[in-house]
C-alpha cells in the first residue's frame, strides 16, 4: 500500500472512529436509536473498515497470520455490521445479522489489537486501547456509553496511520525492524 493511500485509510478509520464516538454520545444521551443515530453507526463501521483495511494492507506483513486473520475478520464482520444497521434502517428488522457482525467485529479487533501490541509497528498503548475499547464495547446492550472507548481507539489508530512517515523499506519489508521502537 502506498503511504497515500495508507493516509486516505487512516483519515477514513478517524472520520470512522469520530463517528462512532458521535453516535454513542448521541445514543447515550437520547437513549433512542433513531435513523439517524443508525446511519452514522453504518458510516462509522464503514471507517473502522477502512481502518482495518489499513493495518492488513500496511503492516500485514510484520503482523503475521493472526493479526491478518483479525483483520480480514474483522473486515467482514464491520461489512456485515454495517449491512445489519442498514437493513434495520429500511426494514426495522435486522438484529441476527448485527449480531453476527458484532461477533466478527469483535474477534477481528481482539486478533488486531493483539497483533499491534506484540509487533513493534505501532506503540503498544494503541493495541491495549484497541483492545480495552473492543471488550468495552460488548457491554454496550448494558450502556450505549461502552461503545465509547472503541470509538476513542480508532480515532488514535487512524489519525497515526495518517500521520506516520515511515522510514526507506517501510513498505513491503517484512523482515526489517522498523516501527516505533527501531
Amino acid at each position: 500500500m502506498s503511504k497515500l493511500r495508507c493516509q486516505r485509510a487512516g483519515a477514513v478509520a478517524a472520520v470512522g472512529g469520530l463517528l462512532w464516538v458521535g453516535w454513542a454520545v448521541a445514543l447515550g444521551v437520547t437513549g433512542t436509536e433513531s435513523d439517524p443515530v443508525l446511519l452514522a453507526v453504518v458510516l462509522s463501521a464503514l471507517g473502522v473498515v477502512a481502518g482495518l483495511y489499513a493495518v492488513e494492507s500496511f503492516y500485514g506483513a510484520r503482523i503475521k497470520r493472526p493479526g491478518t486473520g483479525g483483520t480480514w475478520l474483522g473486515i467482514l464482520g464491520g461489512l456485515v455490521f454495517a449491512a445489519g444497521q442498514a437493513l434495520r434502517i429500511v426494514t426495522g428488522n435486522g438484529e441476527i445479522v448485527v449480531g453476527l457482525g458484532v461477533l466478527a467485529l469483535v474477534g477481528g479487533s481482539l486478533l488486531t489489537a493483539v497483533a499491534l501490541v506484540r509487533t513493534p509497528v505501532q506503540p503498544p498503548w494503541l493495541g491495549v486501547l484497541l483492545a480495552v475499547g473492543t471488550v468495552a464495547f460488548l457491554g454496550f446492550e448494558v450502556s450505549a456509553w461502552l461503545a465509547l472507548p472503541y470509538g476513542l481507539a480508532w480515532i488514535a489508530l487512524g489519525q497515526d496511520l495518517y500521520r506516520y512517515d515511515p522510514p526507506d523499506g517501510r513498505f513491503g519489508d517484512a523482515r526489517g525492524d522498523y516501527g516505533w521502537s527501531g
